[in-house]
């Protein structure tokens, strides 16, 4: 995960791995990344018996959602089922299911904020 973090050290001021265990077949990986705005990512992520099961949930300082993408199989009608994000009261089709991808959309919205245009390329 370092690699990854170091890549966007222009947003991210602190991270910490929370659960990672890691078998043959499975894994189970929380953590939770801290941004510069005071905003936060909190992770899930397993692979158990070939099914993964992710969230990466982002929130403001106050403790407010801002979005979450996950794979929880609830949303049958959007067009990359089972992935999809939840921003205000609405559900959209996600492409972004891997950190990479999440961080990459979370730096052009605080860069975007911040001023500055530039979306980091993976």
């Amino acid at each position: 995960m370092n690699h990854i973090i170091e890549q966007y050290s222009q947003i991210v001021s602190d991270y910490e791995i929370l659960d990672w265990e890691s078998e043959p077949t499975a894994y189970r990986f929380k953590a939770r990344i801290l941004f510069t705005d005071g905003s936060f990512l909190a992770i899930k992520d397993y692979l158990i018996s070939e099914s993964r099961k992710y969230a990466y949930h982002w929130q403001n300082k106050e403790g407010n959602r801002i979005i979450r993408w996950d794979n929880a199989p609830h949303w049958k009608n959007i067009d990359t089922y089972p992935h999809h994000r939840h921003e205000n009261s609405d559900v959209f089709s996600s492409t972004e299911v891997r950190l990479e991808d999440v961080l990459n959309k979370i730096n052009h919205i605080i860069q975007s904020e911040n001023g500055k245009t530039d979306e980091m390329q993976i």
